[in-house]
């Protein structure tokens, strides 16, 4: 529209006096909608041109590319580029409608010489073929957000998937459990009897029941079949993990902030068993033999102890599920040697971080002989590290829980842990041989036992870069972490162990806490953004 146009506008729409003032404001509407039609029109012709301004920048971007690929390949002879497709496809005929007879004819183009196209040729197939192969391993063992789980209204701290692989248990800091069905995505029970947030849970050994522990100083044992309490158990701190014996349901124990790790069986509710340390106990695990206790605590120590030689402490008939330990604040000190195994405690660094969590390996396999525990011990510190240490050699050459044979493979950065309790787990693939791993690990460098990438520095050796990444024959390791993101390592004996394969994004805030599925590459990431993120490989279809 012209400036004429323009200037005519405040003549015709001065309001009138009299009756004229309806004809007026019909002017002014009328004038403002084809205003408002023209900006329209007039910004969808922008867009256009933008669209193809863009196109038009790529298509001289890639014709750039092209050109100094192949002036690259024809070096600086007399012979130029002229006709690129020409050159790409030099058996291809171009056809001319503007014959000498007026007639449509078939023009040969001069192809550039032999070696020059076949060069050309395999070095693109090469390029293409490489890329298929990187996409491929990326395929295999990337992994891709699925879905959301959402009902917290509070952040999310801690998550479990049910040993039997079909459900997952979260705890939050709006005081509940819940528990969900992954597979069919829907929650099927909330537990809500806390009176603080839930900090910590594990399901039993044949997913029927719950533990959960919670800074109101308590333990509480959930019952799936009847959605119900069934007992309540008090402590002398906040509860910072919980754990049950691998051998027996009926045993469980919980570390504490008053130093204390307590069993409680729940065939003699007015016994425990407490072990005192010299610091929090932020993480545990309980030994294949459900005796032996691995912690990791806030002064940055790994120690093992053997419950049999704890403090026996006996509790009044009255006491049943209803009673307290907090009487336990005193000190058991003359136990403390007693209780710990050889080779404890164990520092994981000389400034002595405390340690957020402590992840063994899934059981089984035959790396010492016969069903063991794990092989990996993954140990995540306030200093922004997780140390991964192989177990292989333990039960060979010392006490069967002894941490000193330890060696230490992986020293994971790029994740943000520092002043906050975040936790990892690890992934064995279905097809792992631990056997022929340990082969593996004779090429590979000495730096694995000095805290650095397990893997050799030499970028040109291609050997391996045949060999597809296979999800099923990997060791995986998980890990939440302050930056919003959760991040995947290999933390196997192939070429790629020791570094990040990827950053998974999505949380809006804090990610505490990761967990695999027991069997499946599934994974379950919790945020301080109030959801559960579900992750699986492309290839995995949800379901079961």
């Amino acid at each position: 529209m012209d400036k004429k146009n323009y200037n005519s506008i405040p003549s015709s729409t001065t309001p009138m006096s009299g009756g004229g003032g309806g004809s007026s404001e019909l002017n002014i509407k009328l004038t403002l909608e084809g205003l408002q039609r023209e900006v329209k029109s007039l910004k969808t012709k922008l867009d256009n041109c933008e669209r193809e301004n863009k196109d038009l920048k790529k298509s001289i971007y890639d014709l750039t590319i092209r050109y100094d690929m192949v002036s690259h390949q024809l070096g600086k002879g007399t012979q130029k580029p002229f006709n690129i497709d020409a050159v790409f496809a030099p058996q291809t005929p171009e056809v001319n409608s503007n014959g000498i007879d007026g007639h449509s004819s078939i023009v040969s183009i001069q192809s550039p010489p032999p070696t020059l196209s076949s060069n050309v040729d395999e070095r693109l197939l090469l390029t293409s073929t490489q890329q298929r192969n990187s996409n491929k391993k990326m395929d295999e063992r990337h992994f891709f957000f699925k879905f959301t789980l959402k009902g917290h209204n509070a952040s999310v701290y801690t998550v479990d998937f049910s040993p039997c692989g079909k459900m997952l248990a979260s705890g939050s800091f709006d005081k509940t459990v819940k528990v969900w069905d992954v597979f069919n995505q829907r929650e099927m029970a909330t537990f809500n009897e806390h009176t603080v947030n839930v900090s910590v849970l594990q399901w039993n050994n044949n997913s029927t029941e719950i533990l959960s522990g919670s800074y109101d100083k308590s333990v509480k044992l959930w019952d799936l079949n009847s959605n119900k309490l069934i007992s309540s158990y008090n402590t002398s701190g906040f509860v910072l993990d919980v754990k049950f014996s691998p051998i027996d349901n009926n045993i469980f124990f919980a570390g504490n902030t008053q130093n204390h790790v307590i069993g409680f069986d729940k065939r003699t509710p007015n016994s425990i068993i407490v072990l005192e340390n010299d610091a929090l106990i932020n993480s545990l695990y309980v030994f294949k033999d459900g005796q032996h206790i691995l912690t990791g605590d806030s002064l940055g120590k790994l120690k093992v102890w053997d419950s049999r030689k704890g403090n026996k402490v006996n509790f009044p008939e009255s006491f049943h599920y209803d009673g307290c330990v907090d009487g336990l604040a005193g000190s058991f000190s003359n136990s403390v040697n007693n209780a710990l195994v050889d080779g404890s405690p164990f520092e994981i660094g000389p400034e002595n971080r405390p340690i957020s969590g402590v992840t063994m390996s899934s059981r089984g396999g035959s790396f010492a002989g016969g069903e063991d525990d794990g092989r990996f011990l993954a140990v995540n510190s306030y200093d922004n590290v997780i140390r991964v240490y192989d177990r292989s050699k333990v039960s060979i050459v010392s006490h069967p829980y002894s941490l000193a044979p330890m060696s230490l493979i992986h020293s994971l950065t790029g994740h943000k842990n520092k002043n906050w309790p975040i936790k990892s787990s690890i992934y064995i693939g279905k097809d792992y041989n631990q056997d022929s791993s340990v082969k593996r690990t004779l090429g590979v460098g000495k730096s694995m036992h000095d805290g650095s990438k397990s893997i050799d520095d030499d970028d040109d050796d291609d050997d391996d870069d045949e060999e597809q990444p296979d999800i099923n024959q990997s060791v995986l390791l998980a890990t939440g972490s302050a930056d919003y993101n959760a991040y995947i390592y290999d933390i196997g004996f192939g070429k790629q162990s020791g570094k990040v394969l990827q950053k998974l994004e999505g949380h809006t805030d804090r990610v505490y806490s990761v967990k695999f599925h027991p069997s499946e590459p599934i994974l379950a990431s919790c945020s301080a953004d109030s959801t559960i993120r579900l992750w699986t490989p492309k290839k995995k279809i949800f379901n079961i």
